[in-house]
């Protein structure tokens, strides 16, 4: 299927303003709503508690206060910004182009937190899970969106080869 560029990245911003509509939504309430550490018990496994993460996914990197704030601010927009030129340069499968955009989505919305407060905003509890991190609906479109692009490598396309090598070997005399 050869889409234009111009088709791609339409389909692109389809996915990502949505999305980003949806995470800054939410960490725009909860910071209006909640007090910093302040939890609101839900029902089920999943609570709310107000908290910011100046580090990057797991607490992996140091808080070297704004070397970190802008560096992963910086690092958020860069990986987006190529994930995004590849979706619309390249004619990617579905299922790749939107995993992409679903990371695309993600990056942006944590990296408008760094720009804006200096820290990412983090709401979703699920400690009662044995989960101990605090994460953001942006976190879950990067996990869905790392998903889809697994799914897509490790599956889709190997069936869909193996799909094209016997129809080709069908038609072989």
């Amino acid at each position: 299927m050869d889409v234009s560029r111009r088709s791609r990245f339409g389909l692109l911003l389809l996915f990502v303003v949505p999305l980003l509509l949806i995470d800054q939504t939410t960490k725009l309430w909860a910071f209006s709503a909640m007090a910093l550490g302040q939890s609101i018990a839900l029902p089920g496994p999943v609570d709310l508690t107000l908290v910011f993460n100046r580090s990057n996914a797991f607490g992996l990197a140091p808080d070297l206060g704004e070397v970190t704030r802008w560096g992963l601010a910086g690092i958020n927009l860069a990986v987006a910004g190529i994930l995004g030129f590849l979706v619309c340069s390249r004619d990617e499968p579905r299922t790749m182009a939107t995993g992409l955009a679903f990371i695309v989505a993600g990056g942006i919305g944590n990296a408008i937190d760094r720009i804006w407060l200096g820290a990412v905003i983090d709401m979703f509890d699920a400690t009662e899970t044995g989960f101990i991190w605090v994460f953001n609906a942006a976190d879950v479109f990067i996990n869905v969106g790392i998903g889809l692009v697994l799914l897509e490598m490790l599956v889709l396309s190997r069936a869909r080869e193996r799909r094209h090598k016997a129809s080709s070997s069908a038609l072989a005399p």
